[in-house]
């Protein structure tokens, strides 16, 4: 059977939209991630990364909740078309910072879920370009950085380029992928089971990007995970990315977050899947934050992975065939009820 042609194809993720009950804490967080207040109401809170995007991260004042994430897409007509898809709402124009439009919905797993276009961009400071990074030949030539030293100052925050993916765990991967494919064009890229990973075994996670067509995109915008006993077998957050300019930046980060006191959650190490370096830090709301770089990318011509979770790493060690290096995560809270 044919798939169906999707209705849009989302250009990339724009923002998540949580709920915190002090806005007040919330921001420090965000701040000591990395982030800049935009806008702040008496319910509502708007914070900012380095990047052109007029904000990153929403926060509603309320019970601690995952609300859903936006989309941004590649023309006003996409969002039109999206709006007059079953389940979603006519087109409106957004009242949060840059302004711009939108169409809501929500997935199948009860999650809000917006499309966005037109928000004005900010103008950047600089062009987020990390510095050149010395890995000239045997013979000491083609090092790219010259008579040039590296410089950063001690406890500067660091600076996050934009947001890069979500993970939410699902009640169903088939059919959220189904439908976060026919709405917005998302496809697979690594489908993960446990072993044997056979037609019988159950899908454990499904790493999924949008389709750009021939241009680039994140090996994962939202990586779908199954249910488990861990949260409840509740559907919701697992967390939340945002992509760093450079590895300094992810390792300042670190420094800043232990600093501060915040809880980490798993860090600093390098995915196999991905292959993102990574540090996870938790909220003090309980919600995971990521700090990211140096993911893969792919086109539309790559087909989805199915993949073998045993086979991954030292067959000795599993716990260590999470990431390349770094530490395993931690079983018995990664993915715990309190990030949802």
């Amino acid at each position: 059977m044919k798939a169906a042609v999707p209705i849009v194809k989302a250009d990339d993720v724009a923002y998540p939209i949580l709920q915190a009950p002090e806005l007040n804490v919330q921001e420090q967080f965000l701040i000591d991630f990395g982030m800049h207040r935009v806008s702040r109401t008496q319910d509502s809170l708007y914070m900012r990364g380095e990047g052109p995007q007029p904000f990153v991260h929403v926060s509603h004042l309320g019970e601690k909740k995952f609300v859903g994430m936006a989309f941004e897409a590649c023309t006003i007509d996409d969002v039109k078309n999206l709006s007059q898809a079953e389940g979603f709402s006519p087109i409106e124009e957004m009242d949060s910072p840059g302004g711009g439009y939108r169409t809501h919905g929500l997935d199948p797993d009860g999650n809000r879920i917006e499309l966005i276009f037109g928000r004005e961009r900010r103008q950047l400071d600089d062009d987020l370009a990390a510095q050149e990074i010395n890995v000239g030949g045997v013979d000491h030539a083609n090092f790219r950085r010259l008579n040039r030293a590296k410089r950063f100052l001690k406890g500067r925050t660091p600076r996050i380029k934009r947001f890069g993916h979500i993970a939410i765990h699902m009640s169903d991967l088939g059919a959220s992928l189904d439908w976060y494919n026919r709405h917005l064009g998302i496809i697979a890229t690594d489908i993960v089971k446990p072993p044997p990973a056979d037609e019988q075994t159950p899908v454990g996670g499904i790493f999924s990007r949008l389709d750009r067509g021939d241009k680039p995109s994140d090996h994962h915008s939202i990586f779908m995970i199954a249910t488990s006993d861990l949260a409840d077998n509740k559907p919701g957050l697992n967390h939340v990315s945002y992509e760093m300019i450079d590895i300094d930046d992810v390792f300042m980060g670190h420094e800043i977050l232990d600093k501060a006191g915040y809880e980490p959650e798993w860090g600093i190490g390098r995915h196999y899947l991905g292959s993102q370096i990574f540090d996870y830090w938790r909220s003090p709301f309980g919600h995971v934050h990521e700090h990211q770089t140096d993911g893969d990318v792919f086109d539309n011509s790559f087909p989805p992975q199915i993949v073998n979770a045993g086979e991954l790493g030292d067959p000795d060690d599993r716990a260590r065939g999470q990431s390349q290096w770094g530490p395993p995560l931690n079983p018995d809270t990664f993915g715990d009820a309190r990030g949802l």
